[in-house]
């Protein structure tokens, strides 16, 4: 295994490789762009051999009380050493930062099955509890982190701005009704006289919450514990935000969702049409109904695979082919549909399209951020020797103008 010296030098002399192509002028920007593609899976691979390593090093420095790093052969056969204050910090992550707390010092503890032996086995099931079975009296080789269940990506809230509030109601006005009258007029005439009427809207904040045990045991393994809170909890509060913003119904507690809200442009039912032409249709019936553009279309997986198998007389792809980008070119881009943002996404109701102006006529106002709290005085988790760790945030949704969306349905 390479040391870090060593990988990091590789992995500079590779970026100075693609620096040297991105200058060479008498190169085609085709030319550069597979120049580059070539050398980008050596530096992907460089990169995740770099963190490994980093964790080693950070790993062998915690348990061995050491405060300076270990010294590496450097590329001249020379020690290069780490120290000092610049060596020592580190950004810690939320679930770090938990268990660094006095809190969770207090009930870590060491289970010894005998001869000194710990147990690692960790069981998940309704809580997490660490499990004792005849194999983990073995010293085994483990790896760090754990292996999670794979969720869908969070995609939806980052269509929309992101504002704050102070309040457990968002207010906001906006236009009812609207009418135009302006119109030529004769010297001396009485001029037509426009209206404008508002309607106040209140939006309430929502929370959205889980929760789940631990066992004291599984705080011995720190990593797991942060990777755990990290990566699970959080991700869990977030996927039930994404199906809130899309469908919430709104009745309490829910959100109103983007899909349940009054006011929406008339849908456009596909019919015989091809899904691109549906959906430009909605595109159309958008701008006629609200005077906005829309700015993304949210798709379920399985109706945007759909859209992109759709083929011509030929059997030619209009959209990414395997080996091409959209129709008639060479260049792979983004998921686009219309020149607009696909977002791709379970949590959006099968055989339905969405489209709108999210980023203009939608928006998310977060209450609190998502928020990790932990005690072990819930219930009988002090008798249980037990931990309740709890992920929560609370947000609220306005759309502005709900006639900026619509609907494309049988899909």
């Amino acid at each position: 295994m390479p040391v870090l010296s060593d990988l990091k030098e590789s992995y500079r002399k590779l970026a100075l490789d693609a620096h040297e192509i991105v200058k060479d002028e008498t190169k085609s920007v085709a030319d550069i762009k597979a120049a580059l593609d070539a050398l980008d899976p050596d530096l992907k691979k460089l990169e995740a051999q770099i963190a490994d390593e980093e964790y080693m090093v950070d790993q062998r420095k915690r348990f061995s009380g050491v405060t300076q790093e270990p010294a590496e052969t450097g590329p001249q056969g020379g020690a290069e050493t780490k120290s000092g204050p610049a060596a020592q910090v580190a950004t810690k992550s939320l679930g770090e930062m938990l268990a660094d707390t006095p809190e969770v010092a207090n009930v870590i503890k060491t289970v010894k099955l005998g001869a000194g032996r710990v147990s690692e086995v960790v069981e998940i099931k309704a809580s997490l509890e660490s499990g004792l079975t005849s194999a983990n009296v073995i010293n085994q080789d483990r790896q760090p982190g754990i292996l999670p269940i794979l969720f869908q990506r969070l995609t939806v809230a980052d269509l929309m701005p992101s504002g704050s509030t102070n309040s457990n109601v968002v207010r906001y006005a906006k236009e009812s009704t609207a009418t135009n009258a302006a119109a030529t007029v004769a010297e001396g005439a009485l001029k037509p006289a426009s209206a404008l009427n508002f309607t106040i809207v209140d939006e309430p904040v929502r929370k959205i919450a889980t929760l789940l045990k631990a066992s004291d045991e599984i705080f011995e393994d720190l990593p797991a514990f942060a990777s755990w809170v990290n990566g699970r909890l959080v991700l869990f509060v977030g996927i039930a935000e994404e199906g809130q913003l899309l469908s919430g119904s709104g009745t309490l507690p829910d959100l109103t969702g983007i899909l349940n809200r009054s006011g929406l442009t008339t849908a456009q039912a596909k019919g015989a049409d091809t899904i691109a032409v549906a959906v430009h249709k909605d595109i159309t019936k958008i701008r006629v109904a609200s005077f906005m553009d829309p700015t993304a279309l949210v798709f379920h997986p399985n109706d945007w695979e759909q859209a992109l198998f759709e083929t011509d007389s030929n059997g030619q792809f209009f959209g990414q082919g395997p080996f091409r980008g959209p129709y008639g070119t060479a260049n792979l881009v983004a998921d686009t549909y219309w020149g607009l943002p696909v977002v791709s996404t379970t949590a959006m109701t099968e055989n339905t399209i969405l489209v709108g102006a999210f980023s203009t006529c939608a928006q998310i106002f977060r209450r609190s951020g998502i928020t990790v709290e932990m005690t072990n005085t819930n219930n009988d988790d002090f008798e249980k020797n037990m931990i309740t760790v709890r992920a929560e945030e609370r947000l609220a949704l306005a759309v502005y103008r709900p006639a900026a969306f619509s609907t494309v349905t049988g899909v």
